[in-house]
């Protein structure tokens, strides 16, 4: 059984972890940009921000299912060989390895077709589309406000940089 903490879907909640989503997958970018000018610094900072983001992403959606598994529409889409879900959300759309939720949520998520048959729906991200003009520290903000905050997702509130100097990665906002 899950022991989650429910959380209602609410149009300024997605819309959080819309920009979440979106900025995650940027700092992915910026992680290998960095590493391939080497900058093993700033690769290593992007990657564990993206990472702790894309686990407060885990982290909200898995309280949304608690809340109202009925809210949550799924599809499996195949993603680089893998079954991910396509999770639709109040007209809000997030792919999320099923794994990630645990299958005690994703088991109570109504889903169209099998991991055994997904979607050849291949993945095209346009990082000029925008649905929202919130800010990062706006939306991490409106999250910690429902008791989601990305600091604790980080894997280290540190990370090596240069020379083996720390480098704090966790957002000051959110202390």
């Amino acid at each position: 059984m899950f022991n989650v903490e429910p959380l209602e879907p609410t149009d300024d909640l997605l819309e959080s972890l819309y920009v979440v989503n979106k900025v995650a997958k940027q700092l992915a970018d910026d992680a290998t940009d960095a590493y391939e000018r080497g900058d093993a610094t700033e690769s290593n900072v992007c990657s564990a921000r993206k990472e702790a983001l894309y686990r407060t992403k885990t982290a909200v959606l898995s309280r949304i299912v608690a809340n109202d598994p009925a809210s949550v529409i799924g599809e499996y889409h195949a993603i680089n060989g893998d079954a991910w879900l396509f999770l639709t959300v109040n007209g809000w759309h997030f792919h999320q390895p099923p794994r990630a939720i645990g299958s005690d949520l994703a088991d109570r998520i109504s889903v169209s077709n099998s991991p055994d048959t997904p979607l050849d729906a291949p993945y095209v991200r346009d990082p000029t589309v925008s649905r929202s003009d919130r800010s990062l520290e706006e939306a991490l903000c409106g999250l910690a406000d429902h008791g989601v905050n990305a600091n604790d997702h980080l894997a280290q509130p540190t990370i090596s940089g240069a020379d083996d100097r720390l480098v704090d990665v966790r957002w000051p906002f959110l202390r």
